[in-house]
């Protein structure tokens, strides 16, 4: 007997007693085989080479942003040090005045920014990544591919295991493929989310086999599992809005019960809350976090808007800027509003003809998705924290195109027929051909960035010499500043002193007077990021006109406010210009140039 004729199941007898059937609502049920165990491992085997495709120019970027502060944390030239658990403690109290002082982090940062998280499973094999394969970039990706690998066989087992094998399978393509997956490859600092979602995942299915099998077994490995995925990262957080869906869901048991199952989930959360009060973990002043514990308000305000954002791209595979933080709010409110409208009548039918067991895990994974979201609202919406929410709609989409290509959506007579087919079309398209294409997109726009990035910091490493010895300012600079003190040689040594004056596109700089200069921005911009994208100051804590802040050697003072920000900003140093032995320059579009300041009385334009 062939592998792909195997002998037939429980579950299979009970599909062939099942199929046809009638429900009580008159609705026919429509079961399907599970398929041959060869067939399931060639599928599989093919969707990981498709996915592999599709992440390939992410596994050939170079370092991206963070992977320079690990580099220096590694090996020791970062200003604090940190042992292998620490590689995501990037600022805290010890250290945020020695950061200022050299001006790693600029003059309009938060006086209490704090960025801590508490990875200290991932932290240490992103140590071991560094010291073993440190230098070579590819091979510094395959960790990422593997867990990557694992997170897909993962979702194939939850998935085999709430619904027929049709279903999961192209459940597991639809997963495997997902955008969310792209920069966490790409970005060497973010596979701490691949390794947190292959754990909580295979957690996830020991949590299920327990309440549904029962066995104290089961309930110990989903303990371990779930302790492990939050050792990884605070991303597990998300799995407890499947097991909140799952108890909601679950039928018969009293709410004692209900209460005890989710202890396999709640004992290693709470070890987790406990251990992130107690090492004062979290974020603090920043407008890219927003921690809820530290700051609710800032949360909540946040959270609407971030909600539809990765809502619209989990379900129609969005990018960064589809419906990003500088994506219209109207525009996030009337897609998912769209969506709503299309999806709940569909969804509500394909649900109707299904098994009991599986329509109430359909129901589960669905409003478990969304749950699953509410701790990523605490960060700027992106694709790539959306691993875990991608268990929950994948499942769903996979079992509207099942019902619309080979169930009931082929009956020429079967009610909402048309809108199931042009749901299941607008879907299919989706995730089928546009989601693998923006993996690749957005794969390689990080390395495209990356490589930008490095070549820049290969002219600027040629033009200051020794880093340790060179006072350096940028008069404007983009985003990637934070990083680029490291990114100057394979140590990672940052220069003696790094003064960043602005971060924006146009500005006019005028000589006051021997130590004094002005910057002045384009009207109703800001010289400083702000705002959601802003990661050195929240927008609890804006500017006002007259505001002085004192950094060494340097005093900036506040000399106009636009509704964005500070627009004009006055910078006083200690000593007369030319007398400072500092290298000025500007980073623009085509990398950095000198920026010589101008005599007395004149202005110098810098564009963007």
């Amino acid at each position: 007997m062939s592998t792909d004729q195997a002998p037939t199941t429980q579950l299979e007898k009970r599909d062939d007693a099942l199929a046809g059937s009638v429900t009580s609502s008159g609705q026919t049920l429509y079961i399907h085989r599970n398929l041959g165990t060869r067939t399931r491992h060639r599928a599989l085997f093919a969707v990981l080479m498709i996915g592999i495709l599709a992440f390939f120019p992410a596994i050939l970027s170079p370092f991206v942003l963070d992977d320079y502060l690990h580099t220096a944390m590694v090996n020791g030239t970062f200003p604090g040090h940190r042992s292998p658990f620490q590689l995501y403690d990037f600022v805290n109290d010890a250290e945020r005045g020695a950061l200022i002082d050299r001006g790693i982090l600029p003059w309009w940062s938060h006086p209490q920014l704090t960025i801590r998280f508490f990875r200290p499973l991932s932290s240490a094999m992103l140590w071991v990544n560094h010291k073993l394969l440190g230098g070579h970039h590819v091979l510094q990706h395959l960790p990422s591919v593997a867990w990557w690998i694992v997170a897909v066989y993962a979702a194939n087992r939850l998935f085999r295991r709430l619904f027929h094998d049709r279903a999961a399978l192209i459940a597991t393509a639809i997963f495997a493929i997902a955008p969310c997956h792209a920069v966490p490859i790409a970005w060497l600092a973010n596979f701490e989310a691949l390794v947190t979602l292959a754990l909580g995942t295979f957690a996830l299915t020991a949590y299920v086999r327990f309440r549904e099998s029962g066995g104290g077994r089961a309930a110990i490995v989903a303990t371990m599992l779930f302790t492990l995925s939050f050792l990884a990262g605070e991303y597990a957080l998300c799995f407890g809005g499947y097991l909140l869906a799952y108890e909601l869901f679950r039928r018969g048991d009293s709410l004692g019960k209900r209460v005890l199952g989710v202890v396999p989930f709640a004992l290693p959360a709470a070890g987790y809350l406990a251990a992130r009060f107690a090492g004062k973990y979290g974020t603090f002043g920043s407008g890219f976090y927003t921690d809820p514990l530290s700051d609710p308000v800032g949360y909540l305000r946040g959270a609407p808007f971030r909600l539809l954002s990765l809502l619209a791209d989990g379900w129609l595979t969005g990018d960064v800027e589809t419906f990003g933080a500088a994506s219209p709010k109207w525009l996030r409110v009337a897609v998912v509003a769209l969506g709503l409208v299309l999806l709940v009548p569909v969804v509500r039918r394909v649900l109707s003809r299904m098994a009991d067991d599986e329509r109430r895990h359909a129901k589960v994974l669905l409003f478990g998705s969304i749950l699953a979201m509410i701790p990523l609202l605490a960060v700027s919406p992106s694709p790539r924290v959306l691993g875990i929410a991608a268990i929950g709609f994948a499942p769903i989409v996979a079992l509207v195109l099942d019902d619309a290509w080979f169930g009931a959506g082929r009956d020429a007579k079967l009610p909402g027929r048309q809108l199931l087919q042009l749901v299941a079309l607008l879907l299919g398209f989706a995730h089928f051909v546009h989601a693998p294409v923006t993996a690749w997109l957005l794969g390689s726009e990080q390395r495209r960035s990356a490589e930008t990035f490095a070549e820049h910091e290969k002219w600027l490493r040629a033009r200051i010499g020794e880093p340790s010895k060179a006072d350096v300012v940028v008069m404007r600079g983009w985003a990637e500043m934070f990083f680029a003190p490291f990114g100057l040689d394979a140590q990672a040594h940052a220069p003696a002193r790094w003064r960043i004056l602005a971060q924006t596109g146009h500005v006019l700089v005028l000589r006051r007077d021997p130590r004094t200069i002005e910057l002045i921005g384009l009207p109703n911009r800001s010289l400083i990021s702000t705002g959601p994208s802003n990661l050195f100051r929240s927008e609890d804590e804006p500017f006002e006109v007259g505001a002085k802040i004192r950094v060494p050697g340097m005093l900036a003072t506040i000399l106009e406010v636009s509704p964005a920000g500070p627009r004009r900003v006055r910078f006083e140093f200690d000593e007369p210009l030319e007398k400072l032995d500092t290298v000025w320059l500007v980073e623009g579009v085509l990398g950095y140039a000198d920026a010589v300041p101008p005599q007395m009385g004149f202005g110098l334009p810098l564009p963007p």
